[in-house]
């Protein structure tokens, strides 16, 4: 299978083997190629926010041919219950900054639709059933949950309980629901695996260097372990 890993930045690209002299320039990102016994595997650093990682999950599948794309990186924690270094993937993913502003509020649609009157779909995109079996059945012990997504580094307590209180997520981060999009519009699966390196600033806490290794590592091996699932 033909797969397109994404990361958002260089630390989360660090721990995949990326071959020698693979690399192309395509809309100013650089495309490399990496071994895997199973599958052919492009990857790249796509840049932060939804407009970098949605231009290059459409170039992953349009010129590169992908099958599945596969984000993998950092994430922050808002769910209470979730500890600083456990990964999440991606059962439910919400834009939670697209849709309707009214008398101070965002009322959240699905990303991609009108954001007028009532909506006729639900906002998340989610994973794909098939999918959803096999990580399960490979890494029992790994969560799912809601993902959201949105083009704001969130460093606020106040915000981050608010989020919690009207989604029920786990995560919340910058690229993920636009994979999703982009990859349920070309009609192929997106899997999207974080790791909390921080708590999105509850409690005054910040993102420290060891903590975003950390966290990124622990991503990258649960990619691994899903990659060696999908046969």
């Amino acid at each position: 299978m033909k797969i397109g890993i994404l990361c958002a930045i260089p630390k989360e690209i660090h721990f995949f083997e990326l071959l020698p002299n693979s690399g192309q320039r395509v809309g100013g990102r650089t495309f490399f190629k990496s071994k895997h016994p199973f599958h052919e595997l492009i990857i790249v650093e796509c840049g932060i926010g939804k407009v970098n990682s949605a231009m290059v999950s459409t170039i992953l599948i349009q010129q590169f041919k992908c099958e599945t794309l596969i984000l993998s990186g950092i994430a922050g924690g808002i769910d209470p219950d979730m500890k600083i270094g456990e990964v999440l993937i991606g059962e439910f993913l919400i834009q939670y900054d697209y849709g309707a502003l009214k008398d101070g509020n965002i009322q959240v649609y699905r990303a991609g639709g009108i954001p007028m009157g009532l909506q006729k779909n639900k906002a998340e995109f989610v994973i794909d059933p098939q999918i959803k079996e096999i990580i399960n059945t490979a890494l029992p012990d790994v969560r799912m949950g809601t993902i959201l997504t949105g083009d704001v580094f969130l460093q606020c307590q106040e915000t981050r309980k608010e989020l919690y209180e009207k989604f029920g997520a786990q995560a919340v981060e910058m690229e993920g629901g636009a994979i999703a999009q982009v990859a349920e519009q070309f009609g192929i699966p997106a899997i999207v695996v974080r790791c909390l390196s921080d708590l999105a600033g509850a409690n005054g806490h910040n993102i420290s260097s060891t903590s975003l290794k950390k966290a990124a590592k622990n991503s990258f091996e649960t990619v691994q372990s899903i990659l060696n699932a999908l046969l």
